[in-house]
């Protein structure tokens, strides 16, 4: 009885007036004749003749109870409240009846369109059915990672959290990694609406292709981004990482070749809820980060952005500190951007001179006169490897701000 009053409350919602404004026209396109339906009590939601809804259909009163479809001759139907000749279908959801269709015309004339008709309704409910089922799911999903994002042990209960996730099957204490995908447009380009719900179910269907366990958690965040929760492989220990590694930048190179331009963060594995907190908010670091190099697809995990985390967890008066008084002349300098251009890549090209200059794009000589002229200027010798790694966490930190 309890599941079928929950059938009846979710065919409720899927007999919606557009949904059977849509049926009512496709149908009476298809066989030239006069449709409606009706809700499980025999009220009509849509027909040609919009006078009639809102309106008892009695017929219907009939069919409900017996579960077939019944011909109604004019006799018949003259005796019955808001009815015409024809024929009355029943709507099934499962196996409960969530309303009737009915076609107006003679018996002989309409008896050949009943079971086309019947199978169209039903084509429409059966997918109608599945999409608000696939919405209720991504809630969930949802309603879990907000959860997750916003848990602090201090304020919260786990077991609140851990029931919402027994519910759909989850188990949050499996090891897992926390993972954001991110759909970036070409530079200068902007998705029109349409494009961009496109693009998130084309999106949508790689990462279900790519994290297919029943433990992975997959949930659309925005227009543009995916949340990933993704159950660590399994294996030796230790090759697990490598792995769900490899499946992401395979997914970012599949992706590529489809047209869909991906930058993906991976955070640490980790097999507790706060945990998951943790490693879903590193993943979001390395998308930030990403970003910052500018609109360019790539794949990376936290543990290759150690330095680019020290330097956003720099406490804010040290930074304030250096920057007015070791540094003071570098940060007040019109050759600041140089000077932090200079030591960006000479950390990033670990102190190898010729491969800094290629990347600058500066010959050999130039490099060794700007060498000379920060240390003369600033006071600054680029080998003196801490002041130097310093000053490389400052501007970290003020590119990610």
């Amino acid at each position: 009885m309890e599941g079928k009053r929950m059938t009846l409350t979710a065919g409720r919602r899927i007999l919606n007036k557009e949904l059977c404004d849509k049926l009512v026209q496709s149908a009476s396109l298809t066989i030239n004749c006069n449709v409606l339906i009706t809700d499980e009590t025999g009220y009509v939601i849509s027909s040609n003749d919009q006078q009639r809804e809102g309106s008892l259909h009695e017929a219907s009163l009939e069919v409900i109870q017996a579960r077939h479809k019944i011909y109604h001759d004019k006799s018949a139907a003259m005796r019955l409240v808001g009815t015409m000749p024809g024929m009355t279908i029943p709507l099934f959801l499962e196996d409960a009846v969530i309303g009737t269709i009915g076609i107006t015309g003679s018996p002989q004339e309409i008896s050949r369109y009943g079971t086309l008709i019947q199978q169209m309704a039903q084509v429409f409910l059966a997918f109608y059915s599945q999409q608000q089922t696939s919405a209720q799911m991504d809630y969930r999903k949802l309603r879990l990672i907000r959860e997750i994002m916003t848990f602090d042990k201090r304020i919260h209960q786990p077991e609140e959290v851990y029931n919402i996730a027994y519910e759909m099957g989850i188990d949050l204490n499996l090891p897992r990694v926390g993972i954001l995908v991110k759909h970036i447009a070409p530079e200068g380009e902007s998705a029109e609406t349409e494009e961009a719900d496109l693009l998130s179910g084309r999106l949508r269907e790689r990462l279900a292709g790519s994290f297919p366990g029943e433990q992975d958690i997959i949930c659309q965040m925005n227009d543009t981004e995916f949340a990933v929760l993704a159950r660590l492989p399994e294996g030796k220990q230790g090759d697990e990482r490598d792995r769900l590694l490899e499946t992401c930048r395979a997914l970012e190179k599949t992706a590529g070749e489809e047209g869909l331009r991906l930058q993906i963060g991976l955070g640490g594995p980790v097999d507790s809820l706060e945990g998951l907190r943790r490693s879903y908010e590193d993943a979001g670091f390395v998308v930030r980060i990403l970003q910052s190099r500018g609109p360019v697809q790539g794949c990376l995990p936290v543990e290759d952005l150690i330095l680019e985390k020290l330097a956003a967890y720099l406490p804010e008066e040290l930074c304030r500190e250096l920057e007015t008084g070791l540094y003071k002349k570098i940060f007040e300098s019109r050759k600041r951007e140089e000077v932090l251009e200079t030591v960006d890549h000479w950390c990033q090209q670990k102190f190898h001179f010729t491969d800094t200059a290629q990347a600058l794009h500066i010959h050999k000589s130039t490099l060794a006169y700007r060498f000379r002229r920060i240390q003369e200027n600033y006071g600054l010798d680029l080998y003196d490897f801490q002041r130097v790694m310093a000053l490389y966490l400052l501007h970290l930190r003020h590119k990610l701000n």
